[in-house]
């Protein structure tokens, strides 16, 4: 089963205008987001391993080794999807089809679902609400489960038509996950039953933001809608030249979205109109950008980070921080994560950076490689 998934992967990168794999047909790398919490870093690698470092302040900004988690299972389990911090643990699932919770102050590991066997490949991260563990597979089903003890919420995953590779979303009691089969689901966040659906004309691998009593998403049909959560009546706020993949961010009333056309987009809230033109960058815009002050932090296919104005979508530094491998351009896929006034950023070659927003992004606090 996962050689068929890496198959699927590499023909929707390619289909996508992102660099995909080489002639192993391995699959695209780079996917998992950092996550900091508590001044610790917490990342996935496609070598199979969660690692997670201290951020040391003083007297030089650096990042410090602390503890890595191998899964038992044999062979190499990539890790894609983010992973997410609550209760005292991680929580990540991993391509081999399993879900993880692993003590975040040791390392060890708290639980795994299932225990035995697997539920196909799982690309996106897992959303954790209200004592609930929510996370998508490939085969179609969204999984609810226990925080605590990994056990099973729901009387029977909800099953889409299509594989699911998008993080959940979660609001008032409603969890929001888009499928392959081109459709958004609202689910019953207590009971997993189905409350309403909305169709749209591709697959659907961004996670939704919730935002104001309405939904905001891209979709592989190259539009991105906004649904009202009441009403369920969606519009398409702009139809690009390319997918949507990334999830969108929201600076006040402004969302912001990046697209595979190589363009990042601004709309007001309140309308749907466009908050500023468009900016063109260089290379596809994948990973979700990262919002730090008044700045949206964005990462490209060619490496490049970008920090625009969020109120206006000026460029505020001189230029884009450029990730490099080997004196080559990297590639960025995975989210970046922001904190005060740094973005972290995860390459495609298993690179972390931290960058100072207010420094113009020129060079890295510090640098780190998960590959060991």
């Amino acid at each position: 089963m996962i050689k068929i998934k890496l198959g699927l992967l590499f023909s929707l990168l390619v289909a996508g205008s992102l660099l995909g794999v080489g002639c192993t047909g391995a699959a695209a790398r780079g996917w998992c987001g950092p996550v900091v919490v508590d001044d610790a870093l917490y990342v996935g690698t496609l070598e199979g391993k969660v690692v997670a470092y201290t951020l040391i302040p003083d007297p030089r900004p650096t990042i410090g080794d602390w503890w890595a988690f191998k899964p038992e299972e044999k062979g190499v389990i990539a890790f894609y999807g983010t992973p997410s911090v609550a209760n005292g643990m991680v929580y990540i699932g991993s391509y081999g089809g399993k879900v993880y919770a692993i003590d975040a102050e040791q390392g060890t590991l708290r639980w795994k679902y299932p225990e035995k066997g697997d539920i196909d490949n799982i690309v996106g991260g897992a959303a954790v609400v209200g004592g609930t563990v929510y996370i998508g597979s490939s085969n179609g089903k969204l999984y609810a489960l226990d925080a605590e003890s990994g056990a099973e919420v729901w009387p029977e995953p909800f099953q889409t038509g299509d594989d699911i590779w998008a993080t959940p979303g979660v609001s008032g009691g409603v969890v929001y996950i888009g499928s392959f089969d081109k459709t958004l689901y609202a689910i019953d966040a207590e009971t997993g039953e189905e409350l309403w659906r909305f169709k749209t004309g591709g697959a659907i691998g961004a996670t939704p933001l919730i935002h104001n009593g309405t939904i905001y998403f891209g979709s592989f049909d190259r539009k991105f809608y906004a649904i009202d959560i009441n009403t369920h009546e969606g519009r398409v706020l702009v139809e690009a030249d390319n997918w949507f993949w990334g999830k969108a961010v929201a600076y006040g009333d402004i969302i912001i979205v990046g697209g595979l056309d190589q363009k990042v987009y601004a709309f007001n809230a309140q309308d749907g109109s466009a908050a500023w033109e468009p900016v063109k960058v260089e290379g596809a815009v994948r990973a979700d950008p990262a919002l730090v002050g008044d700045l949206v932090i964005v990462g490209t296919e060619d490496g490049g980070v970008y920090a625009l104005e969020a109120g206006t979508g000026k460029l505020a530094w001189p230029s884009p921080y450029q990730v490099e491998v080997d004196g080559h351009n990297g590639h960025v896929r995975a989210p970046l994560f922001a904190q005060d006034d740094r973005v972290y950023v995860h390459d495609s070659d298993g690179n972390l950076y931290a960058l100072e927003t207010q420094r113009t992004g020129k060079r890295p606090l510090w640098k780190n490689s998960t590959v060991k």
